[in-house]
């Protein structure tokens, strides 16, 4: 299976605090400078009516690992993250608009390179009476994550900033998004089989009880069905099949190689497997 952001959160944190690095943005008047620019954000909030991307966003996992985000124009951005070790990033700031992109000024350094934090652009997305706001360099994740049905998401848990309440709001037709990604938007599924199963190794995940097994796999279909690199399918059939995320890596016309992420303790994969780009209603 693939790493859950909470453990990936916690490998991140894990390795600052081993290399013996204080992080001065999660310090006491940090936090407060935060929450001083959320209480401005919030009073300029109860003041705006019907503005485009204003607002409070949230993301996460519906239990440990959650991300806020209050966002005004005039009063700018306040940013918290948290994990299971608790407090993970926070951050604030101004903010720029130029159409639906939005660009974060920050006052706190950014951590980069690993899965912490918030990226400098945000893209909005529109769906029905639905409000995101995406990391620009995510569109594609989150295309997938619509073609297999993971949004629009009906309650909290969720991998992409969506506005306070909107998970309670209809969202019509297709998302509103830039149009360079809207030929990755699936009319239908894709569906898939495992022509030939490859070679497998075993990795132990860091900080987890976890051991995988990671196995090499080749599909019966390509790029002359619309699979790309990154995108990922899910096994419908067998039904009691245990699998993580099939992972696409390498694309041909009429094939694809693969990957899949197991618990090593489970069936590994099999050509009797079926997958799909649809993971929840329908395939």
């Amino acid at each position: 299976m693939k790493p859950t952001r909470t453990l990936i959160l916690a490998v991140a944190a894990g390795v600052c605090l081993a290399a013996g690095q204080p992080d001065d943005r999660l310090s006491a008047p940090s936090e407060a400078a935060a929450h001083a620019r959320a209480k401005r954000i919030k009073e300029e909030l109860a003041q705006l009516k019907g503005h485009p991307w204003a607002g409070e966003y949230y993301d996460g996992d519906g239990l440990e690992v959650s991300a806020s985000l209050f966002i005004a124009p005039k009063s700018g951005f306040a940013f918290w993250q948290q994990g299971d070790m608790g407090l993970d990033d926070l951050n604030y700031g101004g903010v720029e608009a130029s159409g639906g992109r939005l660009r974060l000024l920050f006052e706190l350094p950014r951590r980069r390179g690993d899965f912490v934090g918030i990226e400098p652009e945000l893209t909005l997305v529109l769906w029905g009476d639905r409000h995101y706001l995406i990391d620009s360099g995510r569109m594609p994740d989150f295309v997938d994550h619509v073609n297999a049905g993971f949004e629009p998401r009906h309650g909290n848990p969720g991998s992409f900033l969506l506005r306070r309440g909107d998970e309670h709001k209809a969202a019509h037709g297709a998302p509103d998004i830039p149009v360079e990604y809207r030929n990755l938007l699936l009319k239908v599924p894709i569906r898939a089989r495992i022509s030939s199963v490859g070679t497998s190794k075993i990795e132990k995940r860091e900080l987890s009880e976890s051991i995988d097994r990671v196995t090499l796999l080749v599909l019966d279909a390509g790029s002359a069905k619309g699979v790309r690199p990154g995108m990922e399918f899910y096994v419908f059939r067998p039904a009691s099949a245990r699998y993580g995320s099939v992972r696409v890596t390498k694309v041909e016309a009429d094939s694809s190689q693969a990957e899949v992420d197991q618990n090593a303790r489970d069936a590994p994969p099999s050509p009797k497997w079926k997958l799909s780009t649809r993971a929840i209603g329908g395939h």
